[in-house]
C-alpha cells in the first residue's frame, strides 16, 4: 500500500504578503489602468515597459501605496511536490498501520495531548545535511514530543529493523533509543548506514526524489531548517 505527502517549502507569511501585494496591484491595474492605456487585469502579463509604468503609477497613487507596496508577478507557489511512499506493510505492520493513520489522521484527536494525530500541517523540524529529513512530532512540533497511535510509544519490529538505510529516500522511524517509536519518522537524504538495525523501516520514496531534494537543500551541519517545510496534506493513495 501507498502514502503521500504534499510537501510545501518556504515561508507562508511572506507568500501571504508577496501574493497580497500582487493582488493590489492587479486590482490596481484593472480600476485605472485603462486611464493610462493599460489592459487586462494581470500585472505579470503586461510588456516590461509597461509593467514598469503600472508600478510608477501605483507609488504615486496615494490611496493604493497606502494600502501597502506593489508586486507585478505573482509569488511562487510554496508547494514543492508530492512523495509517495512504498510501504513495507510485511515487514514493520505495526509501525506501517501507525504511519497510514497518522496520514490520514483517522484516529482524530488524542485523548492524551489532545492534538490531532495527524501528520496534516506538521513541519520536518530537523533536516540534517547529507542525513535525514525528520518530522511527524504531532504533538510539540519541535523534535520534544510525537505520539503514536497505541498510546505514547510502541515496540520495534525485527523485520523491519533488518531493512537497510542504503540509499535517498528512505523512510524509517525516528526514536530515542530501543522500542521508542511514536509518531516522529525521517526520509533519509543519503544513505544512511548508521541507522541500520537501530531504526524500524517503514518504506522508501517511489515517486517525488526531487522533492527530497529540495527539502535537503533546506539542510544545514546542525539540522537546524534554512526555511519552513511542512507537510501541506497527506493520505493514503
Amino acid at each position: 500500500s501507498k502514502c503521500f505527502m504534499d510537501i510545501d517549502i518556504g515561508d507562508p507569511a511572506v507568500f501571504a504578503e508577496q501574493l497580497a501585494a500582487y493582488q493590489r496591484t492587479c486590482n490596481f491595474l484593472k480600476k485605472a489602468g485603462r486611464g493610462y492605456g493599460l489592459e487586462g487585469d494581470k500585472a505579470d502579463k503586461l510588456a516590461p515597459a509597461e509593467r514598469e509604468m503600472l508600478l510608477e503609477l501605483y507609488a504615486n497613487d496615494p490611496t493604493a501605496s497606502a494600502e501597502g507596496p506593489p508586486r507585478a508577478d505573482p509569488p511562487d507557489s510554496l508547494r514543492a511536490g508530492r512523495l509517495v511512499f512504498s510501504l513495507y506493510e510485511a515487514e514493520s505492520p505495526k509501525a506501517v498501520a501507525n504511519f497510514k493513520a497518522l496520514c490520514t489522521g483517522e484516529k482524530g484527536i488524542s485523548k492524551e495531548s489532545k492534538k490531532p494525530l495527524h501528520y496534516k500541517g506538521s513541519r520536518f523540524h530537523r533536516i540534517q545535511k547529507g542525513f535525514v529529513a525528520q518530522g511527524g512530532d504531532v504533538t510539540r512540533g519541535d523534535g520534544s514530543g510525537g505520539e503514536s497511535i497505541y498510546g505514547k510509544k510502541f515496540n520495534d519490529e525485527k523485520d523491519g529493523l533488518k531493512l537497510k538505510h542504503d540509499r535517498p529516500g528512505i523512510l524509517s522511524m525516528a526514536n530515542s533509543g530501543k522500542n521508542s517509536n511514536s509518531s516522529q519518522f525521517f526520509v533519509t537524504l543519503a544513505p544512511a548506514p548508521q541507522c541500520d538495525g537501530k531504526h524500524v523501516v517503514v518504506g522508501f520514496v517511489e515517486e517525488g526524489l526531487e522533492v527530497v531534494a529540495a527539502m535537503a537543500k533546506c539542510a544545514s551541519d546542525d539540522g537546524t531548517p534554512s526555511t519552513h517545510v511542512v507537510v501541506a496534506d497527506c493520505g493514503v493513495l
